[in-house]
């Protein structure tokens, strides 16, 4: 008799344990939830996979964090490299560009060591250094030690970095906190509930209806239980399929 095997739940880190439930809801609506005899039991479930997928976006951190990092170490690379531009035209051979050099690097010292200054200290000092930077008149010494390119594109990187930081505050404001463990203990038994009522539905009812089901869900689990113990207990990132990728009929 086809069944669903056992899933060793608690040993499942986080995203193996939301891939699993993540991929059971995509089951349960590829089947319908009508077919399966499932109909009380996929709203509620559903209700615990989604407290769950945001529990874990709480835990794991906003998508915009990672962004707004990526692109401050941009600009913060943006902005020593345009300071390296300015050094290097203090020591020119041309009295012309070490005058300018020494022009727009007192316009910098207006606003001190940048890069140890707050996020929100630095972008606002970044906003207005570049905005100095590129008055008509110091544009004239900007361009002749070619450090207007360097300064456009600092300016536009740091408002991208301003939006994305925006952005992730209105995202974590909507998003609702939870606990991954608590997400996990309402997921869990309903998860039981729907492998134990398939599998009884199948003995009473016969294999027709739900062994594409059945054979799809054993899939899944046996590759996640493959991966745990390939990473010894769970300790490494399960080698899973991206949770959005249907199975493999």
């Amino acid at each position: 008799m086809t069944k669903i095997i056992h899933a060793p739940l608690t040993r499942f880190r986080n995203g193996q344990h939301l891939f699993l439930m993540t991929k059971l809801q995509f089951l349960i609506q590829q089947e319908t939830a009508a077919k399966l005899g499932l109909e009380i039991l996929d709203s509620e479930f559903n209700n615990a996979v989604a407290a769950e997928t945001a529990a874990v976006a709480v835990e794991e951190g906003s998508i915009y964090t990672k962004k707004m990092d990526a692109k401050a170490d941009e600009r913060k690379d943006l902005l020593i490299g345009f300071e390296h531009l300015v050094e290097n035209g203090l020591r020119h051979f041309d009295p012309a560009k070490r005058d300018a050099s020494e022009h727009i690097e007192r316009v910098m010292n207006v606003y001190g060591n940048i890069n140890k200054k707050s996020k929100t200290e630095k972008t606002t000092a970044i906003r207005n250094l570049t905005r100095d930077l590129l008055a008509p008149e110091n544009t004239p010494f900007l361009t002749l030690i070619e450090g207007t390119e360097w300064v456009t594109k600092l300016q536009a990187v740091n408002e991208e970095v301003d939006t994305i930081y925006l952005t992730r505050n209105d995202e974590e404001a909507e998003r609702i906190s939870g606990n991954v463990r608590a997400a996990r203990a309402i997921t869990d038994p309903i998860y039981t509930n729907i492998v134990d009522k398939i599998n009884a539905l199948a003995i009473v009812n016969g294999e027709t209806n739900y062994v594409h089901f059945i054979n799809q869900l054993n899939g899944i689990i046996e590759d996640l239980v493959t991966n745990l113990n390939a990473g010894k207990g769970g300790n490494d990132k399960p080698d899973a399929p991206d949770a959005t990728t249907p199975p493999a009929s």
